[in-house]
């Protein structure tokens, strides 16, 4: 996937979004797996994942009961690599 928008920069370096970003394009993960690989608070991925699927990077690939009737939803990177392509404005 190409990246033109320079605000994407700071989502994608961010330490944990990142963290989430590159095992996403893993493999598809609920926000209780996240939890289990990052050590992160649910709350605080959610937001991550959050941040992420406004700049298009992250989407809910499906979503199925789990044994106690709750929906879980599974993320999945939008693409196996991103590539940057940021230009300076011209003045």
């Amino acid at each position: 996937m190409l990246l033109h928008d320079p605000e994407i920069v700071p989502i994608i370096f961010h330490k944990k979004k990142g963290q989430i970003l590159r095992l996403l394009v893993e493999k598809e993960m609920t926000i209780i797996d996240l939890k289990h690989v990052t050590g992160m608070n649910p709350g605080t991925i959610k937001r991550h994942l959050s941040d992420l699927q406004k700049f298009g990077l992250v989407f809910i690939s499906r979503e199925k009961l789990n044994e106690y009737s709750i929906v879980m939803k599974y993320y999945r990177a939008t693409a196996k690599t991103f590539v940057f392509q940021i230009s300076w404005p011209k003045e």
